[in-house]
């Protein structure tokens, strides 16, 4: 609690009134010392002080930060200085108060107030380590370094999306290294899905964030809507790189995204999250060939490629050409010296065996596609054993309509949904869709497993198409 201040009489001027409310806004926000409203104001407790004095008018950035530090409406406020300084014009001292003595002052968590005012907080660095074996994507990466140095009034966010194991998030912490210098203030992560520790509760990530960002766990708003409020208020006031990870729908994400002139948010997701508006986008696809042997040689080492490269070749083709299959086969080559690369082709010509090749340590592509299939509807899944009865390497709405016995426009939702899902691809001729060969050997694997949803999927094409036609099936 802060000590009391001298009385102040908001009715002998504007002035006096003007500081008055910003005691009234301090004492709403529990009355927290202005050494500890340094902590998020960035300016110096003599300054604050100052401010809510009332002998002379605080210079705008002052009281932003003041009210910003108490979770009050900036834009407001704003207002209310421009048009208290347009009346007062120039009878009204409106310079920076400096802080009174040269030396340094100290807060309550040990960050240095300069004699300027300006606290220097503990700068975040969130963003876990990215991959030392990254190769590729170089026209992406430049793509998305043009849209995030775009000039405008705000930063525009940027979607990161692709399906499963195509490297999103590697991805991003590349970009994240490759603009650092335009982010000074630090870094701020979250992983938003299911597997994640930073939780799903958009409000606990911004609690998270606040505390990342220097603020007091005992100024932090108990109110839902003020706290993403306050976090939004650093966000426009610093030059932070936030990635947000694994995000599973609009609404996980629309909460953290604010009008942030110099922060840049990314975003990473399986799904086109077609639903957020004023959003740049760069959409993955799987590694070219030449990619996925760098990749190979990256990690196992090139000479061994350039001896065994016919071999190496067919491992990037049974494994689709996806960057997390081929840094699995990679790590494995790697460990088992010994092992000509032909052998390790050999274990994964094997399609009933292919998902079981797939895995190294506690890193595997069935664990992430098991994940996103049990998330889809029963006809979704039921679509997806379509992929492992067919065994192509594509497929059309007419088709899954055929086969599931529904309408053709039932079929192209579904396939939209299997595509968010990160199971599916759009491919580049009209109306079709590429099947990866994984995603075929795992659909075709979840077929063979006895159980409930076995007996259960025929019936959902005939519900699907039931409901479409009015009819009802006996």
């Amino acid at each position: 609690m802060g000590r009391p201040e001298r009385p102040l009489d908001g009715s002998t001027g504007p002035i006096a009134t003007f500081a008055h409310d910003l005691r009234v806004l301090r004492n709403r926000a529990g009355n927290p010392s202005y050494r500890e409203l340094a902590r998020t104001a960035l300016f110096a407790p003599s300054v604050l002080s100052s401010a809510a004095s009332g002998h002379r008018l605080p210079t705008l950035a002052v009281t932003l930060a003041f009210v910003s530090a108490c979770g009050g409406d900036r834009a407001a406020w704003e207002r209310r200085w421009r048009s208290l300084a347009g009346r007062t014009g120039g009878g009204v001292e409106v310079r920076e108060e400096p802080a009174p003595a040269p030396q340094p002052e100290i807060p309550m968590d040990g960050a240095p107030v300069s004699a300027s005012g300006a606290v220097h907080l503990a700068r975040p660095a969130q963003l876990p380590m990215g991959s030392r074996t990254f190769v590729g994507r170089e026209g992406d990466l430049a793509d998305a370094a043009e849209m995030i140095g775009a000039t405008g009034p705000v930063k525009v966010p940027l979607l990161v999306s692709g399906p499963i194991g195509v490297g999103k998030t590697a991805f991003a912490l590349r970009l994240a290294e490759e603009v650092a210098a335009d982010f000074p203030d630090g870094q701020l992560y979250a992983d938003l899905s299911d597997s994640g520790t930073g939780g799903r509760s958009a409000n606990g990530i911004v609690r998270g964030f606040l505390r990342a960002l220097g603020v007091p766990a005992h100024l932090v708003p108990d109110d839902p809507m003020q706290r993403i409020g306050l976090y939004r208020s650093l966000l426009a006031e610093r030059r932070l790189f936030v990635l947000l990870a694994g995000v599973g729908d609009e609404g996980q994400v629309r909460p953290l995204l604010g009008q942030a002139p110099h922060s840049q948010v990314v975003v990473t997701s399986r799904a086109r999250l077609l639903g957020l508006e004023d959003t740049n986008r760069v959409e993955l696809d799987t590694f070219t060939r030449k990619e996925s042997l760098a990749l190979i040689g990256r990690i196992a080492g090139p000479s061994r490629i350039r001896g065994e490269h016919d071999a190496a070749d067919t491992i990037a083709e049974l494994c689709g050409d996806l960057p997390l299959a081929i840094n699995i086969v990679g790590r494995k080559i790697a460990a088992r010296p010994e092992w000509a690369i032909a052998y390790t082709a050999g274990q994964l010509a094997d399609r009933e065996r292919l998902m079981d090749s797939l895995s190294v340590g506690d890193v595997n592509v069935r664990d992430r596609f098991t994940s996103a299939y049990e998330r889809l509807s029963a006809a979704g899944r039921e679509a997806i054993h379509h992929f492992g009865q067919s065994g192509a390497g594509w497929t059309t709405s007419v088709g899954v309509a055929a086969a599931m016995g529904i309408l053709i426009e039932t079929a192209d939702e579904l396939l939209e949904a299997v595509v968010d899902a990160g199971l599916l691809q759009r491919a580049n001729v009209a109306g079709r869709y590429a099947v990866s060969r994984l995603v075929s050997a795992f659909a075709a694997e979840r077929q063979r497993e006895p159980g409930p949803l076995a007996a259960a999927v025929p019936m959902a094409g005939r519900r699907a198409r039931a409901a479409w036609t009015g009819q009802v099936d006996e």
